[in-house]
C-alpha cells in the first residue's frame, strides 16, 4: 500500500497540474500565458545564461539581480543551453515546475511516514497533490515547486543523516534551497547550527570534527559568496528585487511604521493560513492543527523534535521575513506558497492527534482528514480561475504590449517600462526597468517618487535612456508611473489605449530646471537639487517629518514660463528639512535662492503653514514666507550674512516657527548658493 501510495500521489500531483496548464492554454487560444510578468523576466535571464550573457538582462547590460532565485535562472540557463531555444523554453520551464511539484507531493508522503505514520504521510501528500495555490505555483513557470521540493527534501535528508551525525547531503541541499530563495534559508536556519552541534559530538579525531562541522556550515558559506557576488558586480549586496519591494527602502520610514506594517502583513499571514478568509489558501483551521502539528513532533522527540522545531520556527522566521516586503500579499500570496508543504505536514500530523484524543474509534481521524481533503479539492476550481484570470490579465497587458513593440519600434529602441519580463522575452527590444528589478539603481528612485526617477533616469548616459516609455492603467499599487506622465515630462504618445499608453521620450528639457528662473548676480557655488537622490546624498539632505505615517515622496514637474518649458523634481515636506552647503567662500555673504511650491495646503493648524524659520549652523535668522504662486512654483532669496560664512560649508535647517504649531508643508525644488 505504501508503495503504491509513494507512486499514486506524485501521479496525482502531476495529473493536477498538468491540468492548470490545460486550461491554461485552452483560456488563452492555444498559447500558455503564465500568471505574472515575473515569469517571463526569469526565462529572458535564462535565455541570456546560456547564451553566455550571466545575469545581464540585456545583451551589454551590466549585471543585475532582478530574478527572485538565483538558483531557477541557472536552470533555465542550462535548458536553454540544452537547446530548449524560442518557444521551447516556457514549455521546459512550466513542466519543470509541474515535475518539481509532483516530487514535492511524494517528498511528503516519505517524510509524513518518517516522522508521523503512513497513515499521515500519504493525506499530506494528497492535500499538498491537489493544494490550489501550489498547482498555482507549479503551472506559473516560476521557483515556487522547486523551492518547496528542496525543503521537503532537507527534512527528509536530515531525519536520514541525523541519527549518525554524519552530514553529507543535507549541507548541500540547505545550500541549494538558499539559492533558490533567501526566505528558504531564513526556514532552515536552525538546520546548519544543528548539524554542526550533532557534527562535533562525533567520537573522532579533531581534524576530522573541524572538517564535518565546517561542511555543515556551507549554506551560510554559499550564501556570503552569492552576496559578495552581488556587492562586487553591482554595488549592493542586496538583490535588486529586495530594494524594490522592502519596506526598508521607503524614504522616511520609522521604527514604528516598520513594525506597524510588517505587523499588518503578518496577521494578515495568519488570517490566510487559519482558513478564515476567502483566499481558500489552507482548509479552516489549518494554522492551529499545524501549531499542534509541531508540538507533537516536538513532544515525540528524536528526529522528529528537530523537524518539528524547523517547521515551527523556520515558518515564523519565514513570514515574517516576507511581511517586510510591501508585495508580501501580491500576486496569490506567491511567497508564501513554498512553505506551504511542510506546514500542510504539520496541520495533518495535529489533524490525526485530535482525531486521536477524541477517542470516537479508529475512524475519527481519517473521517477528520476526509473533510480536510473535501475543502482542499473544493478549492482547486477557484485557483484554476484565479490562475486563467490572472493570464488574461497578463496577455492584455504585457503580451499585448511586446506583441506590438515588436512590430513597430524602430530596431534597437530601448523601451522603459514597469513590467519588463515580456517586453523583453518576447518583444526583443532592450528595456530599462522603470521599478528597478532588471536594471541597476533604479528600485530606490522608484519608490521614492516619480521626481527621483526622473532625476536618475536623466542622470544616464544617452544611450542608455529609453527612447520609448510605456505606461499600464492606473495601479491601485505599486509604483505610480501614470504621474511621471501627469508631469509632462514625456513627449507626445504613440500608442493609446484603454489599458497602456506608450510614449515618445523626449529629453530635451532634462537640464532646464538646474539654474533659477529668476536673474541673479554672482556664481552660483553650489545647488542642492532636491528630488535627486545623488544630490541630497551629496548635501546631507534630511527631512524630519512631523507626521506619522507621512513619506516624503518625490514628484517631478513642467513649468512654462517666459515663452519656454523648465522641468524640475521635488521632494514633499511636511515639517523640516536640513542640508549643507559647500564650496563657498568663507567671509562673504551667501544669497540662497530656494524653489519652493507652497499654493497646495491652505495655512492653518493641522493644514500646513507658509512660514518656515532658518537656521544656519544653528543661528536663528529669522522667519522667511514661502511665497504662493499659482503657476506652479515660486523663487525667493534667504540672505545669509557674510560674518556667519565662517567655511566653505553651511548647514542650512528650514523649521516650524514654534514646537508646536503647524508644521511647514511644501514642495522643495532646490536650493542655490550664490556668492
Amino acid at each position: 500500500m505504501d508503495r503504491i501510495a509513494l507512486w499514486a500521489v506524485p501521479l496525482l500531483a502531476a495529473v493536477a497540474g498538468l491540468g492548470f496548464v490545460l486550461v491554461n492554454v485552452h483560456y488563452n487560444g492555444g498559447h500558455y500565458i503564465p500568471p505574472l510578468d515575473d515569469t517571463y523576466i526569469h526565462l529572458q535571464y535564462g535565455m541570456q545564461i546560456g547564451q553566455g550573457e550571466f545575469l545581464r538582462y540585456n545583451d551589454g547590460d551590466p549585471i543585475s539581480t532582478g530574478a527572485s532565485s538565483l538558483l531557477y535562472v541557472l536552470v533555465l540557463g542550462a535548458l536553454h543551453f540544452l537547446g530548449m531555444h524560442g518557444g521551447l523554453l516556457m514549455p521546459a520551464a512550466v513542466l519543470f515546475g509541474v515535475v518539481c511539484h509532483a516530487l514535492t507531493a511524494g517528498g511528503v508522503v516519505l517524510l509524513g511516514r518518517r516522522v508521523a505514520g503512513p497513515v499521515t504521510g500519504v493525506w499530506a501528500g494528497v492535500l499538498v497533490a491537489l493544494s490550489g495555490p501550489l498547482l498555482w505555483g507549479a503551472s506559473s513557470g516560476m521557483e515556487v515547486s522547486i523551492t518547496s521540493l528542496l525543503l521537503v527534501a532537507t527534512l527528509l535528508m536530515l531525519v536520514r543523516e541525523a541519527p549518525s551525525g554524519a552530514f553529507r547531503f543535507t549541507p548541500v541541499l540547505v545550500s541549494l534551497a538558499a539559492l533558490c530563495r533567501l526566505e528558504a534559508l531564513v526556514f532552515l536556519l536552525l538546520v546548519p547550527p544543528l548539524m554542526m552541534a550533532l557534527s562535533a559530538r562525533r567520537g573522532r579525531s579533531l581534524a576530522a570534527r573541524i572538517a564535518s562541522v565546517a561542511w555543515c556550515a556551507l549554506p551560510f558559506a554559499v550564501i556570503a559568496a552569492q552576496l559578495l557576488f552581488y556587492l562586487v558586480t553591482t554595488g549592493h549586496s542586496s538583490p535588486n528585487g529586495s530594494q524594490a519591494k522592502s519596506h526598508l527602502s521607503m524614504p522616511n520610514l520609522s521604527l514604528g511604521e516598520l513594525a506597524g506594517k510588517t505587523a499588518d502583513n503578518f496577521s494578515a499571514f495568519m488570517e490566510i493560513l487559519a482558513g478564515l478568509n476567502r483566499q481558500d489558501f489552507a482548509f479552516p483551521g489549518a494554522l492551529l492543527l499545524a501549531a499542534l502539528g509541531v508540538a507533537v513532533l516536538v513532544r515525540d522527540g528524536g528526529t522528529r523534535r528537530w523537524v518539528g522545531w524547523t517547521i515551527g520556527i523556520g515558518t515564523l522566521l519565514a513570514l515574517g521575513a516576507i511581511s517586510t516586503m510591501g508585495t508580501a500579499l501580491w500576486q496569490q500570496v506567491r511567497y508564501l506558497q513554498p512553505f506551504l508543504p511542510l506546514f500542510v505536514l504539520a496541520a495533518v500530523i495535529g489533524l490525526v492527534e485530535v482525531g486521536k484524543r477524541l477517542r470516537l474509534g479508529d475512524k475519527a481521524p481519517v473521517a477528520l482528514l476526509a473533510v480536510a481533503g473535501l475543502f482542499t479539492a473544493l478549492s482547486v476550481p477557484t485557483w484554476v480561475h484565479n490562475a486563467v484570470q490572472d493570464s488574461g490579465g497578463i496577455r492584455e497587458r504585457v503580451v499585448a504590449l511586446a506583441a506590438w513593440t515588436k512590430g513597430n519600434l524602430p530596431e534597437g529602441a530601448r523601451l522603459g517600462v514597469h513590467d519588463v519580463g515580456a517586453a523583453a522575452y518576447l518583444g526583443g527590444h532592450p528595456t530599462v526597468d522603470l521599478v528597478g528589478l532588471t536594471t541597476n539603481g533604479l528600485a530606490k528612485p522608484a519608490l521614492h517618487g516619480m521626481g527621483a526617477l526622473y532625476e536618475e533616469l536623466r542622470a544616464m548616459s544617452p544611450d542608455d535612456r529609453p527612447d520609448y516609455i510605456a505606461i499600464y492603467d492606473r495601479m491601485p499599487n505599486g509604483v505610480q508611473l501614470e504621474h511621471l506622465a501627469d508631469a509632462g515630462v514625456l513627449g507626445a504618445p504613440v500608442l493609446s489605449l484603454p489599458v497602456m499608453t506608450v510614449y515618445k521620450a523626449d529629453w530635451s528639457l532634462i537640464d532646464t530646471g538646474d539654474v533659477p528662473m529668476r536673474p541673479f548676480r554672482g556664481t552660483i557655488r553650489d545647488h542642492v537639487n532636491v528630488g535627486s537622490m545623488t544630490s541630497e546624498s551629496d548635501h546631507e539632505h534630511e527631512v524630519h517629518t512631523s507626521r506619522a505615517g507621512f513619506q516624503p515622496l518625490t514628484e517631478a514637474r513642467t513649468l512654462e514660463t517666459g515663452g519656454h518649458e523648465v522641468v524640475d523634481s521635488a521632494r514633499h515636506i511636511v515639517g523640516e528639512e536640513e542640508f549643507t552647503l559647500r564650496n563657498l567662500v568663507p567671509g562673504e555673504e551667501v544669497r540662497l535662492i530656494a524653489r519652493h511650491d507652497s499654493t497646495g495646503p491652505k495655512p492653518g493648524l493641522y493644514t500646513g503653514a507658509r512660514d518656515v524659520r532658518v537656521f544656519v549652523d544653528g543661528t536663528d535668522l529669522g522667519k522667511h514666507w514661502l511665497k504662493p504662486e499659482a503657476k506652479g512654483w515660486s523663487e525667493t532669496v534667504i540672505t545669509i550674512p557674510a560674518h556667519l560664512v565662517t567655511s566653505s560649508e553651511l548647514t542650512v535647517r528650514l523649521a516650524g516657527l514654534t514646537s508646536f504649531g503647524p508644521s511647514p508643508d511644501y514642495k522643495a525644488f532646490g536650493y542655490w548658493a550664490v556668492q
